[in-house]
């Protein structure tokens, strides 16, 4: 028989506690997130997410992204000793020094590149035991990879990434994500991004990865429409919660329950080492048709 994990107090089949005027009281801890448990309190705090960084397990991550992500053909084409399209410039460029005459063929290719990929990570306080070695999975993620952290509002820190000095990048991500620690609020910060028209664009056919223990505060229903908006605009939208790693959790509560039949991949991850398996798992998840998230945790 299989046991089953009891939700939190504090997840989406809890409604947060109303004042008398009709305006939402926090929940939970009334400075930052406790790590525990979510909260719908609004804070400005600035954490470092400094920490012992291992090179050795970021060359690995950084190939297990190479060799896990879906690839699509390059816009570009390049020069190719074989092909299917002819390339008629470097050909006749060759003939020229043949005197007119075509001594062999020269032919274009488009190479593979990895399929851009959308990390939207949850940086609440509910997650902050996990945030800095999440972080510094998302650093390793492939190029043209968008990154963004959410919590109570949404902000984009793919420039911050940017640096090629993990410790650089993550002092650079301090300073630009205000909520870190704080309150949760998915559907409002899901919501934010798909009202955006320039983000809109990097979702479609992207692998999305949202990193998120689902803790939603109130009411879910924003949360699973815009996760149901996102897999239909991505290739492929996976789910990652530290609360996952046990093998014991079943995403019985309201909200997640409802998200299943949108995913492709919910998995769990919590650490560096645990993450670079959720990383090598991405072929038989990208491979898999859509919804099979469902059928796993059923």
């Amino acid at each position: 028989m299989v046991s089953v994990v009891p939700p939190p107090p504090d997840e989406s089949d809890v409604e947060a506690p109303v004042s008398s005027g009709g305006r939402e009281l926090p929940g939970g801890d009334l400075r930052e997130g406790g790590g525990t448990e979510a909260s719908s309190l609004t804070v400005r705090t600035r954490r470092s997410f400094g920490g012992p960084d291992s090179p050795d397990l970021a060359r690995a991550l950084r190939a297990a992204f190479a060799a896990s992500v879906p690839t699509v053909p390059s816009r570009r084409r390049r020069p190719s000793s074989s092909g299917r399209t002819l390339d008629m410039r470097r050909t006749l460029r060759l003939a020229r020094r043949t005197d007119g005459e075509i001594a062999g063929l020269r032919w274009t290719t488009r190479p593979r590149r990895p399929r851009r990929m959308l990390i939207l990570l949850d940086v609440s306080g509910s997650l902050k035991e996990h945030t800095p070695q999440l972080l510094r999975v998302a650093h390793t993620a492939p190029p043209r990879s968008e990154v963004f952290t959410f919590g109570t509002r949404l902000t984009r820190i793919t420039p911050a990434l940017a640096a090629a000095d993990i410790e650089q990048a993550l002092a650079t991500v301090a300073r630009v994500v205000p909520d870190a620690d704080g309150g949760t609020a998915i559907g409002a910060a899901l919501r934010s991004f798909l009202g955006n028209p320039r983000f809109l664009a990097l979702a479609r056919g992207a692998l999305i990865v949202v990193v998120s223990d689902g803790l939603e505060r109130g009411d879910c229903t924003d949360m699973v429409r815009a996760t149901a908006r996102l897999a239909r605009l991505g290739h492929r939208l996976a789910w990652w919660s530290p609360l996952a790693c046990s093998p014991t959790y079943r995403p019985v509560t309201r909200g997640m329950a409802a998200l299943l039949g949108h995913l492709d991949h919910l998995g769990g991850v919590r650490d560096l080492p645990t993450a670079l398996a959720e990383v090598a798992a991405f072929p038989a998840m990208t491979a898999g048709p859509r919804r099979s998230a469902w059928r796993h945790w059923t």
